[in-house]
């Protein structure tokens, strides 16, 4: 590729680089303190049952979207509930809570690296607690950049365009990958950009279009390695 070319490759937190349930829950824990008893009870049975595959929730993409939809009848205000969310990340980031690595994610970072990408991590979460446990599982070492409590979907597009830019790639947008578990917040930015997008669709929404789609990172490794290897490829898929 010419010199002043340097894929990025970029990647989500929640779901993507960070599995496990554990952090939802404590969202659901913290957002309950704000409701009747009654009302948590129903919430966390919905919760779990969505996680688990056995309910549907119409717009629902991951647990903190079934948390919002869930939580839609009590009304709390949005101060409030971003409350609860970061204490729920304080917590995660004092120990609560257990969370994986997706299982060869390291070897990954480490090829597409070799090849010239750039790794760069974007994320609603707050930067609390995330920077211990990426340097933990050997991402953190992997990564070029992380861009923190990034407003995603409504400021994605924005940070994709300036991520094309400072690889010198903004006339090329096919090479800059973002590969993540919510469809509206990590995949629609990016294809509407002419970038490439991963979707990990672990409930089988079927939303789209995406570059590539599978229920688990794991089974999009060939696909990221085929387009660190030739960014400029079309998409096997639409």
């Amino acid at each position: 590729m010419p010199a002043d070319l340097r894929p990025t490759l970029v990647l989500d937190f929640d779901g993507t680089l960070c599995l496990g349930d554990d952090p939802i829950h404590l969202f659901a824990d913290e957002l309950a303190s704000l409701v009747d008893d009654e009302g948590a009870a129903s919430v966390r049975t919905e919760l779990a049952a969505f996680l688990s595959g056995e309910r549907h929730i119409e717009g629902a993409e991951d647990g903190y979207h079934a948390l919002y939809y869930l939580g839609r009848p009590f009304a709390l205000d949005d101060d409030a509930v971003a409350a609860a969310y970061y204490r729920s990340r304080e917590r995660m980031a004092a120990g609560e809570g257990s969370v994986h690595a997706p299982e060869g994610i390291v070897e990954l970072l480490d090829d597409v690296r070799d090849l010239g990408v750039r790794v760069v991590l974007v994320t609603n979460a707050p930067v609390t607690g995330a920077t211990s446990w990426l340097e933990t599982v050997g991402v953190a070492q992997r990564l070029d950049a992380v861009v923190p409590d990034a407003g995603k979907p409504g400021r994605m597009a924005d940070h994709l365009r300036t991520l094309l830019a400072e690889s010198g790639t903004t006339e090329s947008p096919q090479q800059l990958l973002s590969v993540g578990d919510v469809w509206v917040n990590d995949i629609e930015p990016a294809t509407a950009i002419g970038a490439r997008g991963f979707y990990i669709d672990r409930y089988g929404s079927g939303r789209g279009p995406s570059s590539e789609s599978a229920p688990t990172i794991g089974e999009l490794y060939p696909a990221i390695r085929a387009w660190a290897i030739d960014p400029a490829a079309p998409p096997q898929r639409a």
